[in-house]
């Protein structure tokens, strides 16, 4: 597995960690409980959005089509660091930013949005997490079968 194929699984992890809390649980079913979001923009946009649908084939559609462009991203960053670089900080940061909303709306509504648990963990903490691997890398540790050199003084 390459540097920039790791990277890409460790950001998709992330996201695929989140999407599925979404895909099991129904946020129409949650808005229509709350009411609103105390924040209009994020009402409309949970009106008609499949991925907010209470119909679980909707959630699962959404699901599959975000996971093609994520897929088709994957294919055309994935032999260039600079590109894979920018893309895997954007989606951590897109993302990010999503888990940020899903914190707001639990906080504003007094009850727990669905999303929002792994708006923690691995949430916001996976997302520092990856984000230190795009742009700290660890030293890579040796190859099976290969000496490791001394610890000099």
């Amino acid at each position: 597995m390459t540097r920039n194929d790791r990277l890409w699984a460790l950001t998709l992890a992330l996201i695929a960690v989140h999407q599925t809390e979404e895909v099991l649980v129904s946020m129409e079913d949650w808005h229509q409980r709350v009411g609103t979001t105390a924040m209009p923009w994020l009402d409309r946009h949970l009106d008609g959005n499949w991925l907010a649908s209470r119909a679980p084939g909707r959630r699962v559609t959404a699901q599959v089509g975000q996971c093609l462009a994520l897929a088709a991203l994957w294919r055309l960053t994935r032999r260039s660091d600079r590109a894979t670089r920018f893309a895997t900080t954007a989606l951590c940061a897109g993302w990010s930013a999503a888990f940020a909303m899903h914190l707001t709306a639990s906080w504003r509504t007094r009850t727990i949005m669905p999303g929002t648990s792994t708006s923690v963990l691995p949430g916001w903490l996976g997302a520092a997490w990856v984000l230190r691997e795009i742009w700290h890398p660890r030293k890579p540790l040796a190859s099976p079968g290969t000496a490791v050199p001394p610890c000099s003084p």
